[in-house]
């Protein structure tokens, strides 16, 4: 049962995560890349758990990636160059 608290863009997204990273786990375990198996199964994991329900469902604005936040303070203490 998809999670109740998804619009249906969100359980599409959902869905397509979780089928794309699963056939990229397969293809790391075939070509035997352990380490980029286990990332894209941890992801594969959390796409599935969130969509049925098993997790929360997190809104907040680029939430999830460390690197949006390094990018972001980057962006905002940049000053533009002067000629």
């Amino acid at each position: 049962m998809a999670n109740q608290n998804l619009r249906q863009s969100e359980i599409d997204s959902l869905q397509y995560i979780s089928s794309m990273t699963n056939e990229l786990v397969q293809m790391a375990e075939a070509s035997r890349f352990p380490m980029i198996s286990y990332l894209l199964g941890m992801a594969y994991a959390e796409a599935f758990d969130v969509l049925r329900g098993a997790r929360p469902v997190r809104h907040a604005q680029l939430s999830g990636n460390p690197m949006h936040a390094k990018v972001l303070a980057k962006e905002s203490r940049a000053q533009p160059r002067r000629a």
